[in-house]
């Protein structure tokens, strides 16, 4: 509460602290909309757990960001699969608003040393590289 009396405040006043051309009440209300796009996402696309017949599970979720350096709606989707005693990973980093694929990962115990690993057109051949090059996409 007291947050947001000070940028009432400062507001009324007509001073307002501005990072890349938005107001507090701006980023706020960007960051508040982006979180909500992404949940309806995840829940109109996505099922948190799920099984198959063949004894398949699957696990998903999501992390979203609002990039203010960008104005875009990040929407991580992170899946993880569960299928006779082999794991598999899958990253895809997605802006919602332009429906574009910025990154994606996969690894599976079934094929160990492959990794399909890129971010912006940059191939890696780590997680902890494609989580380094996907950090400016996620983080402010």
């Amino acid at each position: 509460m007291r947050m947001n009396a000070g940028v009432l405040v400062g507001l009324l006043c007509g001073v307002s602290t501005m990072a890349y051309g938005q107001s507090n009440a701006e980023r706020y209300m960007l960051q508040e909309r982006c979180g909500k796009q992404a949940a309806a996402v995840f829940a109109k696309e996505y099922s948190p757990s799920s099984q198959t017949k063949d004894g398949k599970h699957q696990r998903s979720n999501y992390q979203n960001h609002y990039s203010e350096k960008l104005n875009k709606c990040f929407f991580l989707e992170i899946t993880t699969i569960f299928e006779k005693g082999k794991v598999s990973k899958l990253f895809r980093l997605f802006d919602l608003n332009e429906n574009k694929e910025y990154g994606s990962y996969w690894e599976s115990d079934e094929t160990p040393g492959f990794k399909d690993c890129v971010v912006a057109d940059i191939r890696c051949s780590s997680e902890t590289e494609w989580r380094q090059l996907a950090k400016p996409y996620l983080e402010d």
